[in-house]
């Protein structure tokens, strides 16, 4: 993927359009979004509009057609992001009835599982790590429809449907099938209104962010992300949402582009590599347990630009993990746009960002501690620059 994003910036001038670009194949939703949500030169059923008395058409992400009788009220999701996407559409819990595993332990371990308790009692034992439903368990959730991976083949959509059920197949990589998402749930749930004020404030989050990075292009520190670093080192290559919004904001990614790694994706690389590419800023994923001291506490990295800096940090994790694209993705484009470009940020509004955010999207307002926790606080309090960052 290749889309691109000084003075402070705040929430209040972050307002939102944009050309988005994106990894994966195409689709019918995930066209270029327009300044209402929808998408430019689309039927009304790629809108997302309704059809009929009451009820619901639209086009998955694999062209299938989705006829609902009305807004779904029992909805069983399987990719992982998903099910925290589906929860700030809804701004509650109330229409899920199952998800996968991953997504649950990413709200038990995150902010969602406080603001809305009721998510960790929802079937989460109903698909294996590798998607395969449990068609037995879903179809006794009842469901009106049914989320699936739409790229991943029709083994895990077809014993679905076989099933009697109604299942949309998903696409996700980038901002734009982001933006497809978000328009396609606030359909299926009956709220077209609600989906295009969150894909219009978030249109213009990133053409405010684009607008900065494209005013540092060329002075951007050299970055790298790890989405696994505690057992074998897999890092952000090219085409990959990571690459994104390193790129958004004004820096680099030494994984992509000449000399990066080979290919796309998520790419297995040495240690060797790793301080060869010499990065001046790390990035932990929050899809294992590595923490910032991991690298400063190991002497096989202490050569690394990095970690002599201190400037290695955890990716913070919200109502879902901030490193793949989701709804909260405005607040990582902030947090990281501080930290590559510090002496641009001036007085940080981010917590207060925080705070307007989730007020818009789930209804809650975290308190300080659990914007803490959220922030990693404890865990990147030793890293530079991570003090612009506190509670005042």
């Amino acid at each position: 993927m290749s889309p691109q994003g000084g003075a402070p910036i705040r929430r209040r001038s972050l307002l939102r359009g944009a050309t988005l670009l994106a990894v994966g194949g195409s689709a019918t939703l995930a066209g270029c979004g327009d300044t209402s949500g929808g998408v430019s030169g689309a039927s009304p059923a790629e809108k997302g509009e309704t059809e009929g008395p009451g009820g619901i058409t639209v086009t998955d992400q694999r062209g299938a057609t989705i006829s609902l009788v009305g807004p779904a009220r029992r909805i069983v999701t399987l990719p992982m992001p998903a099910a925290a996407l589906l929860v700030a559409v809804d701004q509650g819990a109330e229409h899920l009835v199952g998800m996968h595993d991953a997504s649950w332990v990413a709200m038990k371990d995150g902010i969602m599982g406080e603001m809305f308790p009721d998510v960790l009692d929802i079937a989460h034992d109903i698909a294996g790590q590798d998607f395969a439903p449990n068609v037995e368990s879903v179809v006794g959730l009842e469901p009106d429809l049914v989320i699936q991976w739409g790229e991943m083949g029709e083994e895990v959509i077809t014993p679905l449907e076989n099933a009697g059920l109604q299942v949309a197949g998903l696409t996700y990589g980038g901002q734009q099938e982001l933006t497809a998402w978000i328009t396609f749930f606030a359909t299926v749930l009956g709220k077209p209104e609600r989906g295009a004020e969150i894909n219009t404030r978030m249109e213009q989050d990133l053409q405010t962010i684009r607008a900065f990075g494209e005013a540092r292009r060329g002075g951007g520190p050299r970055i790298l992300y790890f989405n696994r670093f505690a057992e074998g080192l897999t890092v952000a290559g090219n085409e990959t949402y990571n690459d994104f919004y390193i790129d958004l904001v004004g820096g680099t990614n030494v994984a992509s582009g000449d000399g990066g790694a080979p290919g796309s994706g998520m790419v297995e690389v040495d240690r060797e590599q790793v301080l060869a590419w010499d990065p001046e800023i790390v990035l932990l994923g929050n899809f294992d347990d590595a923490l910032p001291q991991d690298l400063y506490s190991d002497k096989v990295w202490a050569g690394l630009s990095a970690v002599r800096t201190r400037q290695v940090y955890k990716v913070p994790l919200g109502g879902y993990r901030w490193d793949p694209p989701s709804q909260e993705s405005p607040l990582l484009w902030r947090w990281l746009s501080q930290l590559v470009f510090p002496d641009d940020s001036g007085d940080s509004s981010l917590r207060t960002d925080i705070v307007d955010q989730f007020d818009f999207l789930y209804g809650q307002q975290p308190t300080p501690a659990q914007i803490d926790t959220m922030l990693w606080s404890e865990a990147n309090a030793s890293s530079a620059h991570y003090e612009q960052f506190h509670a005042s």
